[in-house]
Order: structure tokens, then sequence, then C-alpha cells
């Protein structure tokens, strides 16, 4: 019975053997088919431009942050929502969210590339008190920036920054 073992696991290693064979007669054929067919080589490397880099951590000068842009939508859009008003505690709420929802997207708008928008909105009544704020944030210097206006009025005081 031994015997009879070591004959079949003979038996099954010369097939492994032949099959493994065969298996380059077939990768040649397919090479030499593949060396059959016509191929049409286009040499345009003068005219070829390279590839952009799929990841910048930066983005290029001409797509900086303009904090000048930036100010300009601040301003007009607070003139335009709070020239008429007076201030009101139970509206503020709802005029600040709006606030900082149309200068975001009149920011988009301006199409900085690569930026995410940070838009800080703080809306007070005007009593001549002062008032202190302070932010703090991982900045780098070379491409973040702000932008920021205020607006006041007889009766209403805000503040926008935009990160």
């Amino acid at each position: 019975m031994a015997e009879n073992i070591q004959s079949k696991a003979t038996v099954a290693s010369e097939k492994v053997q032949e099959s493994r064979e065969e298996v380059p007669d077939e990768e040649n054929a397919q090479k030499d088919e593949k060396s059959r067919v016509n191929v049409e080589v286009l040499d345009d490397t003068e005219t070829a431009t390279p590839e952009q880099p799929v990841y910048q951590m930066r983005p290029q000068l001409h797509e900086k942050f303009k904090p000048l842009s930036a100010k300009e939508v601040i301003h007009n859009v607070l003139f335009d929502q709070l020239s008429a008003k007076t201030y009101n505690a139970q509206e503020a709420a709802q005029w600040t969210r709006d606030i900082a929802d149309t200068i975001r997207e009149k920011v988009k708008e301006l199409k900085f590339k690569r930026y995410k928008y940070i838009v800080n909105v703080v809306l007070g009544e005007q009593h001549g008190a002062g008032v202190k704020m302070a932010t703090r944030c991982i900045w780098d210097a070379e491409a973040d920036s702000y932008a920021h206006d205020n607006f006041l009025n007889v009766r209403i005081a805000q503040v926008i920054l935009i990160f």
C-alpha cells in the first residue's frame, strides 16, 4: 500500500511538472502573437506637457487667498443686510447665520483653489461697551490668510472674520 501511495505521488508530481512545462509555451505563443501586432508609436515628446503633481501642499502664487477681495465681499454683504436694521435680540441669531452663509457663498464664488473657509460673525447691540475677541488656529504663514471688516451704526456693532 505504501508503494501504491508513492507511485500516485510520483504520477501527480510528473503531471505538475508537465503542466509547468506547458505554461511557458503558451506564454511564448502569446508574446509572438503580440509582437506581430502593428503598433504605432507617437513621438510627441516635444509638445507633451509634464503631468501635474497629484498632491500639492500649498496653492500656487496666483491661486492664493486675496484678503482685499474677501474684504470687499464682507463690506458689501454687511451694508446690504444691516444698513436699514436696528438691533433685535430675537432676530440677531438668524441674521448672523444668514450673513455668514451669504459671505461664505460669495467668497466661494471668487474661486480661490485649495482653501476651506471659516466665517466668524459677532453681532451685538451698540451701547458703548467694549468687546474683546480672540481666535487661535494652526496657521501656515505662506499659504493661509484672513480678511476682516466691521459694521457700526447707531444700534448694531458687528465684526466679521474670514479665515
